[in-house]
C-alpha cells in the first residue's frame, strides 16, 4: 500500500512506502478577492468586488487532491474558468457524467445570489464539483 502525505499547498501527495504522513495539520485561511484574479493555491475564496469577477484556476495536474472553496460575498454571478487547461478541455466536472454533458465545462457561473458557492477538488485531470450552496452554470468548450 503507497504512504499518503498531506501537505496544505499540494493536498495529498502518494508516494513509496506506507502509511498516512500530515506535514501540517489541513486548514485553509479564507482569502479575500475584490478584483479578477487568478487562483495560485488551493484554499477558501471569498469574492467581493462588487460587480461580477473572474477566478483563474491552475491546471488541475498541478494540484491532485487539492480543494478550493469559493463563495459570493455579494450578490454577483461570478466566473471561475479553467483557461490554462488546453482548449477543449471540459476542466469542471459535477460526478461522473459524460463528455458533452450539461453537468461539465470550461467555465462555472455562481448564481448572482450573496453567499453561493462552490467547492472543487482536483483529481489530478480535472476539478471535480462538490456540494455548495445556490447554484452554478457550466460553460465553454
Amino acid at each position: 500500500m503507497p504512504k499518503v502525505v498531506y501537505t496544505s499547498g499540494k493536498g495529498l501527495i502518494q508516494q513509496g512506502g506506507s502509511g498516512l504522513q500530515f506535514s501540517e495539520l489541513p486548514f485553509s485561511p479564507v482569502q479575500d478577492r475584490t478584483a479578477t484574479f487568478t487562483v495560485s493555491t488551493p484554499g477558501v475564496y471569498t469574492m467581493t468586488a462588487g460587480a461580477v469577477m473572474t477566478g483563474t484556476m491552475p491546471l488541475a495536474s498541478a494540484y491532485p487532491g487539492a480543494r478550493f472553496v469559493f463563495r459570493n460575498g455579494d450578490a454577483y454571478a461570478n466566473v471561475l474558468t479553467a483557461s490554462a487547461e488546453a482548449a477543449g478541455t471540459k476542466a469542471f466536472v459535477l460526478g461522473n457524467v459524460a463528455a458533452g454533458s450539461a453537468q461539465n465545462g470550461s467555465k462555472i457561473v455562481l448564481q448572482a445570489v450573496a453567499g453561493a458557492s462552490v467547492a472543487l477538488v482536483s483529481d489530478g485531470a480535472n476539478f471535480i464539483v462538490m456540494p455548495g450552496s445556490g447554484s452554478i452554470a457550466f460553460s465553454g468548450t
